[in-house]
């Protein structure tokens, strides 16, 4: 079981605000077998507050959003990261400094990109991904 940060714009949600393909599965997925966190821009207050918005119009998501906890963040989101835990970053784009925070705890590798704007199957493969980086 691993812990994981989950970002929401390009992840679960397209561009275009419309839900990401397998963002259930992905989602219950997260739920069951890790220990997911909301590491999102939609809301650094660490409440559910901007991710229930974020999520408004995806009636199929509402039950599981606060199975997930939402962290509170300032500055990068890797200073919510705690980079002794066994983890796994998923998110579309991180900008330099949260590569640069990664790079300096020699953890770029536990990044799984996911940009459903680009790749609408990316939520599948970062499961497989996580799953066999977990060994299982």
């Amino acid at each position: 079981m691993a812990v994981l940060y989950l970002g929401i714009n390009g992840v679960l949600l397209r561009s275009n605000g419309t839900l990401a393909p397998h963002a259930g599965t992905f989602l219950r997925w997260a739920i069951e077998r890790h220990m997911p966190f909301w590491l999102t821009s939609r809301d650094l207050s660490g409440s559910h507050a901007g991710i229930v918005a974020a999520f408004k119009d995806c009636a199929e998501l509402e039950p599981l959003l606060p199975a997930v906890t939402p962290l509170a963040w300032t500055g990068t989101k890797t200073v919510a990261i705690d980079m002794d835990a066994d983890f796994y970053w998923i998110a579309a784009n991180p900008p330099p400094a949260d590569h640069q925070a990664l790079d300096h705890h020699d953890k770029r590798a536990r990044w799984v990109e996911v940009d459903v704007n680009v790749f609408p199957d990316a939520l599948l493969a970062a499961m497989t991904v996580v799953d066999v980086l977990c060994g299982g």
